[in-house]
């Protein structure tokens, strides 16, 4: 997927749940010569309301399109956006698309689509995106399984193609924290990389009740994160943050893993069918093994960071400690 640069004199905002990804919006192609940025978004939950209250504090950019399967949380976000970027949203009746297609007729009114959905869906939102030319932010995950992995990076090599620009939300990356630690890890203070720690551990997420009338399908899709085609389980859609970090100190990604995981807490069929824990050995091409901990259980330790160890120290994010655990850098 291209890299992405200020090509221009816009200010890029920023997206993400800590400190921020850097939404591309400064380096996209205006339309037609004009210095309007249309926008659309597909997914209007809080990721994507989020993404795109940021995306509208840019100069340039105006909100033309919404898209949500449902069509009462569409129409709530339309609301929403008018009401604090009154002369920024410009959405008539008929640019509020609901339902499984109606994020085509979104993608099509924009050049520029945030892409928040469930995950489950972002690889033929994508692939769609792609095909029609328009510039993309999608949050992480970028799909479920493997086959929408594939579809996903097929897609992206299109994209390159055609120039466009494409950025995933793993805001780490772009935090200053996270990316002057590496500095400072390349230039040897501490040694090379040769263990690492990651963790998610929380309570866990929202639980929506089921009401009467409502289908089955309907019930998935708002508790989508108990349903692993929607969410690809919790290490997929929290903790790969955690495992990316390790991944991009690395320099690449594992070669073996192997783990365990259950369900303790979350039994019962309102849960779906993701576990609550998990523990996974990662092992990288030169022998560096990776502790992966993830876990959604209340009255439990909190614990979402990663430790990088190596030969005389390990770093934390935004912090360097040697071997005797005295701060040799921050």
């Amino acid at each position: 997927m291209s890299n992405l640069q200020d090509t221009n004199r816009r200010a890029i905002p920023k997206t993400g749940a800590a400190a921020a990804a850097t939404l591309p919006i400064a380096g996209f192609a205006q339309a037609g010569g004009s210095d309007e940025i249309k926008v659309a978004t597909v997914g209007c939950g809080g990721r994507g309301r989020g993404a795109t209250a940021q995306t509208l504090n840019v100069p340039g950019t105006k909100l033309v399109a919404v898209a949500d399967a449902f069509r009462d949380r569409a129409e709530e976000a339309v609301s929403s956006f008018r009401q604090q970027y009154a002369d920024k949203v410009d959405i008539a009746a008929d640019r509020i698309f609901d339902g499984f297609d109606g994020f085509r007729g979104a993608i099509d009114a924009a050049d520029v689509v945030i892409l928040t959905t469930t995950p489950g869906f972002r690889p033929q939102h994508f692939e769609y995106a792609v095909q029609q030319g328009k510039h993309v932010f999608m949050e992480k995950p970028v799909a479920t399984d493997a086959p929408g992995i594939r579809k996903v990076l097929e897609a992206a090599k299109k994209a390159d193609e055609k120039g466009l620009k494409v950025v995933c939300g793993l805001q780490r990356h772009y935090q200053p924290s996270y990316i002057e630690t590496l500095a400072k890890l390349k230039e040897g203070i501490v040694g090379d990389i040769n263990y690492g720690q990651v963790y998610w551990n929380s309570s866990g997420v929202w639980v929506r009740p089921r009401v009467e009338g409502m289908t089955e399908m309907e019930y998935q899709m708002r508790n989508w994160y108990y349903f692993n085609w929607l969410c690809g389980d919790h290490i997929v859609e929290q903790h790969v943050h955690n495992i990316d970090v390790m991944n991009w100190f690395k320099g690449g990604p594992p070669v073996k893993a192997q783990g365990m995981g259950g369900r303790q807490v979350r039994v019962g069929k309102d849960y779906g069918e993701i576990f609550d824990h998990h523990y996974v050995e990662f092992t990288y091409e030169d022998g560096t093994v990776l502790n992966s901990q993830c876990r959604h259980q209340k009255g439990a330790l909190n614990r979402v960071t990663e430790i990088i160890g190596c030969q005389g120290g390990k770093a934390y994010p935004g912090r360097i400690v040697d071997a005797a655990g005295k701060t040799v850098w921050r």
